[in-house]
């Protein structure tokens, strides 16, 4: 009897734990869980709208972001009679916002070139950063649903980067905050936000919102869930695509000198309205070498400027990643050797469709390329040319005296055999 009371006893304080340690898990405060619909990352006060930026590139290779602060600015916004219903047919009056009630006014968000993100061919990476504005539930001084306009600005123009904005692109959101009285304490607090596009106007069940008409789904806010930037549809993605450029040399020939460095000029025309100098990285193979470059916790990069300098040898090559689209390239090599290269440059390895393979004396320019619109990946393939120097002109220059010599001999033995015949 005692052992079987003895173990009810043990199963009795176990299942007391058990129930023990439930209510301690249930009972988590929930201040500083992070909730993220959509675009919107919140707490219980603060609620983070996220901006993102699409990153292209034909590659699909790593790449620095843009240099560009985004500055959101949160104002009162005063709906005209809007009036919010649920799918229960609960409806309340919007309120325009109480700006007493945010802790800011203003919030930023900021991409530099010391950050990477991986771009992909199709756009279907991003990047999303979060800019944050926190309530204070009690200043509100009832409950009810405040509305919010925040509008976007930034500290360059978006082209002067090489930022394109989506067609139907939207500068500004509304913000509704939920204020509800705490069950148990009575004092105010914050349950939902919606955040969406529109007008001040707009209500919840907007078509703008949710086409379906279920008043769950939330906005997107900053972000849009569909990153393809070839789709029209987007309302709010700014999209930064980047190019690269591939310079490869060879140096071939019995004659040619394959240790020689070869000086290249390269001359870069930024697309219309970009006017950034970003940092450009470079990845250098063999020999080849670029004037001005640096090294950062990122790697080794080159200031994006109108002219480079550098030096290319047989089995070297240049490789500039992240060069903002509708960039345009040329390049000229010059021979600094004392003999006569063959060159020829092309877009494929061994091919003569940038430059007809011609004769480049001591000192002279191959004018390798002309300007060329940077697509994806631009490769420029150079071969240098030197063959053995045939003898043949040395030889020809004596044959003729030669012949003549030889002629004479011949012609002095004739006259000898007939002086010999007629004695």
């Amino acid at each position: 009897m005692k052992t079987t009371f003895r173990k009810l006893s043990t199963v009795l304080l176990a299942l007391i734990m058990i129930f023990a340690m439930s209510i301690s898990t249930f009972a988590v405060n929930t201040d500083g869980t992070v909730n993220d619909d959509k675009g919107i990352e919140s707490t219980d006060n603060t609620i983070g709208i996220a901006k993102q930026i699409v990153f292209v590139n034909g590659e699909s290779t790593t790449v620095r972001e843009p240099n560009i602060t985004y500055t959101y600015s949160i104002t009162a916004a005063s709906p005209e009679n809007a009036t919010i219903t649920d799918k229960d047919n609960m409806s309340g009056t919007v309120k325009s916002g109480v700006i007493g009630a945010v802790s800011s006014t203003t919030a930023t968000v900021s991409f530099a070139d010391t950050n990477t993100v991986n771009a992909t061919s199709n756009g279907t990476n991003s990047a999303s950063k979060y800019a944050s504005f926190t309530f204070t539930p009690a200043t509100f001084g009832a409950a009810g649903i405040y509305r919010y306009k925040i509008s976007e600005t930034t500290d360059v123009t978006k082209a002067s980067v090489g930022i394109t904005e989506a067609a139907t692109y939207s500068a500004d959101r509304y913000l509704d905050v939920y204020v509800q009285k705490n069950a148990n304490s009575g004092a105010l607090e914050i349950y939902g936000y919606v955040l969406y596009d529109g007008d001040a106007n707009e209500s919840f069940k907007s078509t703008k919102l949710d086409p379906a008409g279920d008043v769950s789904k939330k906005s997107a806010g900053y972000v849009d869930t569909d990153t393809n930037p070839d789709d029209t549809t987007h309302s709010n993605v700014d999209v930064y695509t980047t190019q690269n450029l591939f310079i490869d040399k060879t140096t071939t020939g019995t004659m040619a000198d394959v240790e020689n460095d070869f000086p290249v000029a390269l001359t870069f025309t930024a697309a219309s309205g970009v006017t950034a100098t970003p940092k450009i990285d470079v990845v250098l193979a063999g020999n080849g070498a670029l004037t001005g470059t640096a090294s950062d916790a990122v790697g080794t990069y080159i200031a994006f400027a109108t002219s480079m300098s550098g030096t290319v040898r047989g089995g070297s090559s240049i490789y500039l990643k992240g060069i903002p689209e509708g960039a345009k390239a040329s390049l000229v090599e010059t021979n600094n050797t004392s003999d006569s290269y063959k060159v020829k440059a092309g877009a494929t390895a061994g091919a003569e469709d940038l430059l007809t393979e011609a004769i480049v004396a001591a000192g002279a320019d191959s004018g390798a390329t002309t300007a060329q619109t940077l697509e994806a990946k631009k490769e420029i393939y150079i071969t240098n040319t030197l063959n053995a120097i045939s003898p043949t002109n040395v030889v020809m220059r004596f044959a003729p005296y030669l012949f003549i010599l030889g002629g004479a001999v011949m012609l002095l033995i004739v006259s000898r055999r007939r002086r010999s015949e007629e004695e």
